[in-house]
């Protein structure tokens, strides 16, 4: 009787582990959870009958047999995938690209129909995400983070500065030389995810001491998971907010907000793309839509 086939999804990920060295690694590779890389291993195994890959210093490693298993994989895997490529060439290609929520709504959407008058041979299909690494396969993702996650393939699109923003109506621009600490004596709208300053939550009290500023700061309790509602807060009413000035630049371009003078600041993250390890077309658009992103910030840089 001939054995049952093993899982290709199964033999995916203990090349992924074994090449990366950890379960998160090969679960952000693969756009999965690291449960889910575990639950596949652990059915691979139990089909062999034996051990793929222990622990050894902190990192997975193959055993002897799992050793030989990849090896006899060979380039198997890039040869199903330019056989997808070949499969797929004739045909409109979606590129789907999910971002960090704020940078999506605020930066990405108002500047997609540049891309598109470049690439009109590319469909777009873009998800803004609270969390980036927990979504499911796409093509490219987008991430603010302090550091780029584990498994390597992060570009660093830029480093990001906070600033104090309002509406142009707001009071505190009617003033004669506006300075930072003008921010004590107004009320002020709290972005707080809950993930910390490492996934990007930068608050009140971490821009003041980055600026050497004493006192009480008047939160006017209103508190946001995100800076586009912040943003959406302050075009509102007489509110002030710390926002990306990066995230922000289009609507202070419009003359619709404006930061105080010298409130701006680093708030110790940046932010991070990476092109997935897809088919030959799919990496070949998002790489272009890379190299796009990347002249439209160097554009606003000058």
């Amino acid at each position: 009787m001939m054995r049952n086939a093993p899982s290709l999804t199964g033999l995916r990920v203990l090349e992924a582990v074994v090449r990366t060295g950890s379960l998160s690694a090969a679960a952000r590779e693969l756009c999965v959870t690291p449960p889910a890389i575990s639950h596949r291993l652990r059915d691979l195994e139990a089909q062999s009958g034996a051990s793929l890959v222990h622990r050894v210093g902190g990192r997975f490693v193959a055993t002897a047999l799992g050793r030989n298993v990849i090896e006899a994989l060979g380039d198997a895997f890039a040869r199903i995938l330019s056989a997808d490529a070949l499969l797929s060439a004739d045909k409109h290609t979606t590129l789907h690209i999910v971002s960090s929520y704020s940078f999506a709504v605020l930066w990405l959407t108002p500047r997609l129909s540049r891309f598109h008058d470049r690439h009109p041979e590319v469909r777009l299909l873009l998800e803004p995400s609270h969390s980036p690494l927990d979504q499911g396969p796409s093509d490219l993702t987008i991430l603010h983070a302090a550091e780029p996650p584990e498994g390597g393939g992060w570009t660093k699109l830029f480093n990001d500065r906070c600033a104090v923003i309002g509406r142009v109506s707001h009071p505190v621009f009617l003033q004669a030389n506006a300075r930072p600490d003008v921010a004590f004596s107004n009320r002020l709208v709290t972005i707080a995810h809950g993930k910390g300053p490492a996934w990007g939550e930068f608050r009140w009290p971490h821009w003041a001491m980055a600026l050497g500023l004493a006192g009480n700061l008047a939160v006017d309790g209103r508190t946001v998971t995100a800076e586009h509602l912040a943003v959406d807060l302050v075009l509102a009413e007489d509110l002030l907010a710390l926002v990306s000035l990066f995230n922000a630049s289009l609507l202070l371009a419009e003359g619709r907000l404006r930061h105080i003078p010298g409130s701006e600041v680093a708030s110790g993250c940046s932010y991070w793309i990476k092109v997935a390890n897809k088919h030959v077309r799919g990496r070949k658009n998002a790489q272009e839509f890379q190299k796009w992103m990347q002249e439209e910030l160097a554009g606003e840089q000058k």
